[in-house]
């Protein structure tokens, strides 16, 4: 299983880095129309965020309990809702903190959602239907705060992200403790 997981992970990753193919960016009941270098910025933010995640409900369903039966569904609400939505050209693969990777031909990232600043956090490869659980929060943070996106989020992103501290190129540094646990 282990070889047939790294033999995936290869092949995968010998795509190489690849832009989105198609980006969806809904906020506030709105699709927003995206410049080809804000496709390129949530594409990018988006991979990082996937490269390394806690559980899923696909290899960890026993960290969802019952709830890693309704996946499907928090899928199709949160593509209701709002969200970015990426279809990537080229696979990549996602590495969980607990064991494990999956491959990921399409991410689903929920924005504006109760409970959550980012997330919940879908991918999906081929049939297969993965929630996630804490990825990489700092490319999550990135992402959210992105200035392009603020004239469209609440007040209250707009309020976060002012209070990250920032580095000397304008990245967000280490959050405080009552923002990183929020992302999902």
């Amino acid at each position: 299983m282990l070889a047939r997981c790294f033999a995936l992970a290869i092949a995968i990753m010998a795509a190489g880095p690849a832009a989105a193919q198609q980006t969806s960016l809904r906020l506030g009941g709105k699709e927003v129309s995206l410049t080809p270098e804000l496709h390129s910025q949530l594409a990018a933010r988006a991979r990082e965020m996937f490269s390394r995640c806690g559980p899923n409900t696909l290899q960890h369903p026993g960290n969802f309990g019952l709830a890693a039966f309704g996946t499907e569904q928090r899928w199709k609400s949160v593509l209701g809702g709002s969200r970015l939505q990426i279809v990537f050209a080229e696979p990549f693969v996602t590495t969980s903190h607990l064991g494990g990777t999956l491959g990921v031909s399409e991410a689903v990232i929920g924005l504006e959602h109760h409970g959550f600043f980012v997330g919940p956090n879908f991918t999906r490869h081929g049939g297969t239907l993965a929630e996630h659980l804490q990825c990489e929060y700092l490319p999550a943070l990135e992402l959210a705060c992105l200035p392009e996106l603020a004239p469209h989020l609440p007040a209250s992103y707009r309020e976060t992200c002012a209070r990250l501290e920032r580095d000397g190129a304008g990245l967000i540094v280490m959050p405080p403790p009552d923002i990183a646990p929020s992302c999902s």
